[in-house]
């Protein structure tokens, strides 16, 4: 007997009410298996600077030519120079590379910011390195603009020191809800997918008159 077309959807909402255990042991397996990757990964975490970006005096050009500087002393601070003085007065025992890897430089043109985020498995580390940054990197704008015109001179100041760490990873509640909306996904699928197999099999009255197109007549009782 051929496979069934078109079911209304009071069909597959019954068949997922029917079935709607197999949904609910998915969704637990999957939001507890995700909980439990959160818990046994090493905590990542935080910490942020941000350095003001100040002109000696305002007017369009200058403006403008701050844009353009601000993308360029984001590049600087990642830089190799600029880490490798980081991990010299921090001693640290990496290289500028790995630094590299867990810092970012993003500047914010509307408030002249330049925002620095560092992440360590350390919370102090993270903490010590996003301010020994933000000292370094002001001190070396300090003595490049020694050779400018005064008129012509940034300044870039620490807005506030570092930031307390915070985690950065795992997300445990997002982990947390990421899996269990997989789990229910997966659960409907699988139900769906069950229902296909046996889409062949004829359990009720009701499903034979739909198979064949006829009123059923009769029904043998089961013994």
């Amino acid at each position: 007997m051929g496979r069934r077309y078109g079911v209304p959807l009071k069909e597959y909402l019954r068949i997922l009410w029917q079935r709607g255990w197999i949904i609910i042991v998915t969704a637990v397996v999957t939001t507890a298996s995700a909980v439990a990757f959160s818990y046994v990964q090493r905590p990542v975490y935080r910490s942020t600077i941000q350095l003001n970006v100040i002109p000696a005096r305002l007017d369009l050009g200058l403006t403008e030519s701050i844009k353009s500087m601000m993308r360029n002393y984001a590049g600087n601070i990642v830089s190799n120079t600029t880490l490798q003085e980081v991990i010299n007065r921090t001693g640290q025992d990496m290289t500028p590379e790995t630094l590299r890897a867990n810092v970012a430089a993003s500047p914010i043109m509307e408030d002249y910011v330049i925002q620095v985020d560092v992440k360590s498995t350390d919370p102090q580390v993270a903490q010590l390195l996003a301010q020994t940054i933000g000292v370094v990197f002001s001190e070396r704008i300090k003595t490049q603009m020694l050779d400018q015109d005064v008129r012509d001179r940034l300044k870039v100041e620490l807005k506030d020191p570092a930031s307390p760490p915070v985690i950065h990873s795992p997300k445990k509640t997002i982990n947390a809800l990421a899996g269990g909306v997989f789990g229910v996904l997966l659960g409907v699928l699988v139900v769906l997918g069950l229902e296909w197999v046996e889409s062949g099999v004829i359990r009720s009255a009701d499903e034979l008159e739909r198979a064949v197109g006829a009123p059923v007549l009769g029904v043998i009782p089961e013994a």
